[in-house]
């Protein structure tokens, strides 16, 4: 995680304090980080569960015009040329369909078009006609309150059902271990990547405890996969390997 966060939003060498440098607080509109989460039951009459979707393969696409599919990582290790193996393929369009980009007519690619639609209905839980609604990419329309909407929707319900981990609430290490006493007070045990619902949710009502079982109902308000990604999440610790740790004794040029 320390390598992740560091990349990404931690430190005067992240890419998101690079970029709020330049743009400010207008970053958001540019640049922003999700997950993929999925539920279901583990059994036939069992516990409610949620886990993190993990895809290893990497996918850019260009302006609707362009497609890298490859396993290269954004690092050193992946694109020095003298460490890792890697592989990738780069679709450039032939042919061309209308299509909208920032509110313009605009001619994409088929292929990269229809794949980038493919992929976006299927993280937004989009069926039919409603994929006509995310055709241009960079509209607001599109990225504010369909795309940036429906993680952030997904994400306070899981959150507000399983208790996820991580989360943005948990910014300290001392924060984490309370999180994870409480879930094994509730559940009996603790889980860190798969989630497990407990039986009933915590709902109040003047003031007074009342347990609902209202879990399907919230959950079907999810659309699609996707969720924000927790940036917040022990921002206020220091990530790097302890001694404790198989990573501490690993050179730091294996993460790099």
């Amino acid at each position: 995680m320390h390598w992740q966060y560091r990349t990404i939003c931690r430190g005067k060498n992240s890419l998101l304090e690079n970029l709020e440098h330049v743009l400010g607080a207008k970053v958001c509109n540019y640049v922003s980080f999700y997950g993929l989460r999925s539920y279901g039951r583990l059994c036939e009459g069992g516990p409610l569960a949620t886990s993190q979707i993990y895809v290893h393969s990497k996918v850019m696409i260009v302006d609707d015009r362009a497609v890298l599919i490859g396993s290269a990582n954004i690092n050193d290790r992946s694109l020095l040329g003298s460490r890792d193996s890697e592989i990738a393929i780069l679709a450039e369009d032939n042919e061309y369909v209308d299509s909208y980009m920032n509110q313009q007519p605009w001619k994409s690619g088929r292929f990269a078009h229809s794949l980038r639609l493919s992929l976006w209905a299927e993280h937004l839980g989009l069926r039919g006609l409603e994929v006509n609604n995310i055709k241009d990419p960079v509209s607001t329309e599109t990225y504010t309150h369909i795309w940036r909407g429906i993680a952030e929707t997904n994400a306070a319900v899981y959150q507000d059902v399983f208790g996820c981990i991580p989360n943005d609430m948990i910014t300290s290490r001392y924060a984490f271990r309370q999180e994870m006493a409480k879930q094994k007070e509730k559940l009996g045990h603790t889980t860190i990547d798969l989630g497990i619902a407990p039986d009933k949710l915590e709902d109040y009502e003047n003031g007074n405890y009342k347990g609902t079982d209202a879990h399907e109902t919230l959950l079907k308000t999810c659309k699609g996969r996707l969720v924000s990604f927790p940036l917040q999440f022990m921002s206020n610790e220091d990530l790097r390997p302890v001694f404790n740790e198989s990573e501490y004794y690993a050179s730091p040029q294996v993460f790099h």
